[in-house]
């Protein structure tokens, strides 16, 4: 995670510094006043922390901003490892328009395993698939297809890092995501909002992962690549996420 704090130490350094260069110039104390005054409005000083819960330790760096207003008091804003924003409540303000399907920039020509009775591509048993495969890059964005309140955010043991969201008599749950959340338990989401990501095949922070790769590397969940497993309750019970899903087969 990756937070981002005013300097205001720095800011005034600048400040002093860019008074003493224009003194120099000459230039009338009236226009001093006034490249201060544009400087303090436009230059603020942040230093980019990037957290490491386990570890405890930080980098920084300095960048520049435009100044940005708040309308709540100590407010702080925060950007995931690709940049995208995020809230002081550390939730994605993202909406993807007319969103109706779970990764975004997908379809359903990208299933690669469907709903029901297969044949497990990491066992090779016969076995019941509780939802759909879909095949993406690691770091594909996820969307919540419906309104609803985020439930789960953990480690889902076959599911890898699992993402679920309630929705009335429903839920939706995103499995093998990027572990570094970005929605977080008793968040309300909206439909189209961006609420995690495909998460990496391989993961190594999880304490006796039972799930290997043909090389022995932990993976995330039951899984042989990047994909977001989506499956769909109702009322408790699995049911085809093509039937909810809008242009699926079953809709």
């Amino acid at each position: 995670m990756i937070e981002e704090k005013l300097n205001k130490e720095i800011k005034k350094k600048i400040k002093k510094g860019l008074l003493i260069l224009l003194s120099k110039l000459a230039i009338p104390i009236f226009f001093i006043l006034i490249i201060l005054l544009l400087v303090s409005y436009i230059t603020d000083i942040f230093y980019i922390g990037i957290k490491n819960e386990e570890k405890s330790n930080m980098k920084s760096e300095i960048k520049y901003y435009t100044t940005k207003e708040y309308t709540e008091e100590d407010s702080k804003s925060f950007f995931d490892s690709v940049g995208d924003f995020i809230d002081g409540m550390f939730n994605s303000n993202e909406i993807v328009e007319d969103a109706e399907f779970p990764v975004v920039g997908k379809s359903f020509k990208d299933i690669t395993s469907g709903y029901g009775k297969r044949t497990a591509p990491t066992s090779g048993a016969s076995t019941f698939h509780s939802g759909i495969d879909i095949g993406a890059p690691e770091g594909t964005k996820i969307i919540a297809i419906a309104d609803g309140k985020v439930t789960k955010t953990a480690w889902g043991g076959a599911g890898g890092f699992t993402i679920t969201i309630e929705s009335g008599e429903y839920s939706f749950s995103y499995c093998h995501s990027d572990p570094n959340f970005i929605v977080k338990v008793g968040d309300e989401v909206k439909k189209g909002q961006v609420i995690g990501k495909v998460g990496p095949k391989n993961v190594y922070n999880v304490p006796n992962n039972p799930y290997k790769d043909a090389n022995g590397r932990p993976t995330n969940g039951a899984t042989t690549g990047c994909h977001c497993h989506f499956t769909v309750k109702k009322d408790g019970q699995t049911i085809n996420p093509l039937i909810i899903l809008k242009g699926g087969d079953k809709a």
